[in-house]
């Protein structure tokens, strides 16, 4: 099983954008950059589906998703692979709204909240 360390819950929480990777049912895949990934626990990711409508119909079609930070001003990075759960209801959901609502900017209010089960890490640092 794979567990978040604090190293990388201290990148996600830097908020800089991370590329999400999905594919159709077909295998058509898409790259994204999203700004809301955040460590839900050890085992999950969670980020808002706002303005992502490829990535919202791959993962409705095919939940598995790969997700790369990089910190490129230290060359450290990680990319996390699992399966996605599509979340519009429940105390997750709803507090994913209120993070959204409290941003400087004016977004839409996200159309579900995606919870992500970590089934691989891999760490994308130089040499390793």
């Amino acid at each position: 099983m794979a567990k978040l360390t604090q190293e990388m819950k201290d990148m996600l929480a830097q908020l800089t954008p991370a590329s999400v990777a999905t594919a159709s049912k077909d295998g058509i895949p898409n790259v994204v950059a999203i700004g809301s990934i955040n460590a839900l626990d050890d085992e999950h990711l969670l980020f808002a589906t706002i303005f992502t409508v490829k990535t919202l119909r791959n993962l409705q079609e095919n939940p598995k998703i790969a997700i790369a930070v990089i910190d490129g001003k230290n060359f450290k990075g990680y990319q996390f692979k699992g399966t996605a759960e599509l979340l519009n209801q429940g105390p997750i959901y709803e507090n994913v709204v209120q993070q959204i609502e409290k941003m400087p900017m004016r977004l839409p209010k996200p159309q579900y909240a995606v919870k992500i089960k970590i089934e691989e890490i891999f760490n994308l640092a130089p040499g390793s």
